[in-house]
């Protein structure tokens, strides 16, 4: 792994809360290689240096909770999952309290290693943009960072867009980092079969 990025006052942030529809079981608990995708998308956390990162969890937390065990972990839940991906984000930054910024990133991108949660961090103390978002297929998204000086805006996002709304409105803004089949997310059962050796 390539030596760990700063991340003195950067906080990581997992959003996990999702039901599923898509997958048709629970996708948090199925394996992506040898450990299941809640697990690995926290360690990846981890691994990239962060100290106590975030995972928001929702309607199937207690079943969730033991795929992290043992692991420094904040564990939140958040209540109106059902609302969408958005009602999550407010959770996190509700929970990040006094940081400069945090990486939010998924359980379902197969593609994103710890080394591209340190690019994050590092393109985003060396440009000083406030947004550094991964780039893939044309488009911006997570895993992305925020500074804290959005935080606010992301508590006023709806729906299940995510942080998506507020990648647009400061497209102009945002730094990108490439991620190398970042557009790759498991939705379906056949989604993770074509990632299958």
């Amino acid at each position: 792994m390539a030596a760990a990025a700063n991340m003195d006052r950067v906080t990581g942030i997992l959003l996990a809360a999702g039901s599923s529809r898509r997958f048709g079981a629970d996708k948090q608990s199925t394996l992506l290689g040898e450990e299941p995708m809640l697990t690995r998308a926290a360690r990846l956390l981890l691994d990239a240096g962060f100290v106590m990162p975030i995972v928001v969890l929702g309607p199937r937390a207690t079943e969730h909770r033991p795929l992290l065990a043992g692991l420094p972990l904040r564990i939140v839940e958040n209540p109106a999952a059902q609302s969408g991906m958005a009602s999550s984000l407010v959770v996190a930054t509700d929970t990040a309290g006094d940081c400069d910024a945090a990486v939010v990133t998924v359980c379902d991108q197969p593609a994103v290693t710890a080394e591209h949660l340190q690019a994050l961090v590092a393109a985003w103390r060396k440009t000083g943009s406030s947004i550094v978002a991964s780039s893939y297929a044309g488009t911006r998204g997570v895993p992305a960072l925020f500074a804290a000086t959005h935080f606010a805006e992301l508590r006023q996002l709806h729906g299940d867009r995510g942080a998506g709304p507020l990648l647009a409105r400061h497209a102009d803004s945002v730094h990108a980092v490439p991620l190398a089949r970042g557009e790759v997310d498991i939705d379906t059962p056949a989604d993770l079969e074509r990632l299958r050796p």
